[in-house]
């Protein structure tokens, strides 16, 4: 009798409380395995978009097996019970094999009178797929030869990761049909891009069930086909689909020694589980039921039987099964809310989530490195941790190796306690290797002695340094300046309602203490039009204020100046798309190239190689174009749209940009939720430059590079405009709009 869910519920916890906190190396490493085969199957196994199957409860509850298991043997077990809560025969545990010795004198193919007889599976696991492979055109010349063949597809090779080389090989095989037969379609999963777990995006991501064609088989050669192929087969072997489309032609039978199942079609991936032992995942299912025409103690000798007319099998065109019916079920993962402080098996199930997810869907993975590692060496701390914030914080550094500015965790209490939820009122940024007070924002009191400049040394009583050193773990940005001055941030951030204590050094040298409330979301003291016009006579606009409705008028006012100096050092608001058709001197079509991971069993690669590529057009408009000289104020503040807006501005005009690089994170976000009720946002699209130019991690590069300096900042001036303005008068040809 199974036991109920309660009670198995509670074995898991037993066995999971007689375990060790700590892993030893060879448990981590097939929990690691463990976390392949899991996502494996989550999302390439077809069932995964048609089933109602608890595969995060199929996981959880091998974890503990995995965990007490002591060989090879203990933890290919454990993962073969975890299969078989699919339901598919074809997905399993198989262990290799030594190849036969004898084996290897059996010869390829034989006669008997004028039958044919191919050994071809009992020939390649003695020799390997590819030596079967290589034999493919002298068989054919026998095929051409022969008035009826048999074919011996038994196939149990020693390294399963050869499972289905001699379907394939024999599929390639020509001259075994005088007509043009189709094998029947396959259906594959399919993930373009990753379709976020809460909530929507502009990304387009989306999960379904792709349908494919089955392969179709032409007469070949100058010989005539054989009137009869008999496949021989057994319940382990699939079966190469030109026995499928000849079968289901009424052109071939197929001799078995058991009833045939799913394993006989479609194919699986194998993923190695150490030692002998690997699993085999299906990732193609076959709109056709296998089915053997006669069964047989001895199948070959039938075979031979039916060829030779002692045994009489008529040949009947069958009707094809068909793929499945319905939609695809997708849906999204379990956050497990009710679990602030998940068990251990939840715990992992959370480290496991955060590498499958990066591992298929990631557009950047390549520029991570070694991402089976950050899964290695994030497992100890997730199953050490002892409470609500550790659990958190392993999940915050396991993000954080993703180095990805999109990449942020929401959703969880303990995230408060350890970076902070209400925030000072100063912005706070490295300049000349020091922590600078660069801007005041809305919240400061008044007579708060904070001064623009101010040189940041302690807060709460600890060394700003070390704050910022100590959080760095914690968080991530995709270049090392935007990691930096987004840890200051933090760093600056403290619990609901409390007052900061502040130490600065101004500039006449001099520690001041001072005392400032923080708030929950002060804003930017902005000050000024978005838009006006300089000294010059260059137009001056503030991209972080200037809003779409704005834009048309914006251009009215500044048509006639030399050149508009747009400042990007920050976010925009949706105005690229209005703003770019309006300075498109070059006639630009494409304003930015993107890729996203596009996941699929149809993939001959586990990891997800493929990608979906588009050119994303820039907009048009009837508007007239301004054609004076452009120029863009840069910094690690343009993340995102803002530095799509870069990507846009290049690509229309001839535009400079000035400052320093920006923060290298673009592509629409997408997301995935984990134990706990946490939720972790990251980048779905790989974005560049419109000439296919990376941009993340880089970031748009500024053409002239200038930052501002600490006296710079004290004295109220802001270099950077300073050196655009510089730049623009050396050679403004006052060109106005036509």
């Amino acid at each position: 009798m199974a036991l109920s869910s309660r009670l198995r519920s509670g074995v898991i916890l037993l066995v999971l409380a007689a375990l060790p906190a700590r892993a030893s190396g060879e448990e981590v490493e097939r929990l690691v395995r463990l976390a392949r085969i899991w996502a494996t199957v989550k999302y390439l196994h077809p069932f995964m978009l048609q089933k109602e199957i608890d595969w995060d409860g199929a996981v959880v509850r091998a974890i503990p097996r995995v965990r007490a298991a002591t060989t090879d043997e203990d933890f290919a077990q454990a993962v073969g019970a975890m299969l078989a809560e699919l339901g598919d025969p074809a997905t399993r545990v198989v262990q290799s094999k030594s190849r036969s010795r004898t084996s290897t004198e059996a010869a390829l193919y034989r006669w008997e009178n004028d039958v044919l007889v191919i050994s071809a599976g009992p020939w390649a696991e003695a020799r390997g797929g590819m030596a079967l492979w290589t034999e493919r055109p002298g068989l054919a010349k026998q095929v051409a030869k022969a008035r009826q063949v048999v074919l011996d597809v038994r196939h149990h090779p020693g390294d399963p990761q050869e499972e289905g080389a001699v379907a394939f090989a024999i599929s390639e095989l020509t001259g075994l049909t005088s007509d043009v037969v189709s094998a029947p379609a396959s259906l594959y999963t399919y993930h373009s891009g990753y379709r976020p777990q809460e909530g929507t995006t502009t990304g387009g991501y989306y999960s379904g069930l792709l349908t494919v064609p089955g392969p179709t088989f032409m007469p070949m050669g100058e010989g005539q086909a054989p009137s009869r192929v008999v496949f021989v087969t057994d319940a382990e072997s699939p079966l190469p689909a030109i026995a499928l489309a000849l079968h289901d032609a009424g052109r071939a039978l197929i001799v078995s020694d058991a009833p045939l199942d799913l394993r006989a079609a479609g194919q699986t991936r194998a993923v190695d589980l150490g030692g002998p032992w690997r699993a085999m995942i299906r990732v193609e299912q076959v709109g056709a039921q296998a089915a053997a025409d006669v069964i047989a103690d001895d199948p070959m000798a039938e075979a031979l039987a039916i060829v030779e007319g002692k045994t009489s099998i008529p040949f009947i065109l069958r009707a094809r099964t068909g793929l499945p019916t319905g939609e695809p079920r997708w849906r999204p993962d379990n956050a497990y809310r009710d679990m602030p402080y998940p068990d251990t098996a939840h715990r992992l199930l959370a480290a496991f989530r955060v590498w499958a997810v990066v591992q298929y869907f990631y557009p950047y993975k390549a520029l991570i490195g070694n991402w089976d590692a950050a899964l290695s060496e994030a497992i100890p701390g997730f199953l050490s941790a002892a409470g609500e914030d550790e659990y958190v914080m392993a999940v915050l550094q396991m993000v954080a190796r993703i180095e990805d500015g999109h990449s942020t965790v929401f959703g969880h209490p303990a995230l408060a306690r350890v970076l902070g939820t209400w925030r000072t009122p100063i912005e706070v940024r490295e300049v000349e290797e020091r922590f600078v007070v660069t801007r005041l924002r809305d919240g400061l009191p008044r007579d708060a002695d904070v001064r623009v400049g101010d040189v940041l040394v302690a807060v709460d009583g600890d060394a700003f340094e070390q704050r910022v050193a100590r959080l760095r773990k914690y968080v991530t940005a995709s270049t090392d300046t935007a990691r930096t001055n987004r840890v200051a941030a933090f760093a600056l951030m403290g619990p609901k309602d409390s007052t900061a204590t502040l130490v600065v050094r101004g500039a006449e040298d001099r520690l001041r203490t001072v005392r400032v409330p923080r708030s929950q979301a002060p804003q930017a003291r902005e000050s000024g039009e978005p838009y006006r016009i300089i000294d010059g006579n260059i137009g001056y606009v503030d991209l972080t204020q200037l809003t779409v409705p704005q834009v048309d008028a914006m251009f009215d006012a500044l048509r006639a100046t030399a050149a508009i100096v747009f400042d990007m050092r920050g976010y925009p608001r949706g105005t690229a798309w209005s703003i770019a058709p309006r300075i498109n001197t070059k006639g630009a079509r494409t304003g930015a190239v993107f890729r996203r991971a596009q996941v699929s069993g149809l993939d001959t690669f586990e990891d997800s190689v493929a990608g979906f590529y588009f050119e994303q057009p820039l907009p048009t408009s009837d508007k007239p174009k301004y054609t004076g000289r452009t120029v863009m104020l840069i910094d690690d503040r343009a993340i995102s749209q803002a530095e799509h807006t870069g990507l846009f501005f290049e690509a229309a005009s001839e535009i400079t940009f000035v400052g320093t690089p920006t923060a290298g994170a673009n592509g629409d976000v997408t997301n995935f939720v984990l134990p706990g009720g946490l939720r972790v946002n990251f980048t779905g699209h790989d974005v560049r430059h419109a000439d296919g130019r990376q941009l993340q991690r880089l970031g748009i590069q500024p053409d002239i590079p200038v930052a501002p300096t600490i006296e710079g900042l004290r004295s109220g001036r802001d270099e950077v405009l300073e050196r655009a303005l510089a730049f623009l008068k050396q050679g403004t040809g006052g060109q106005v709009l036509h």
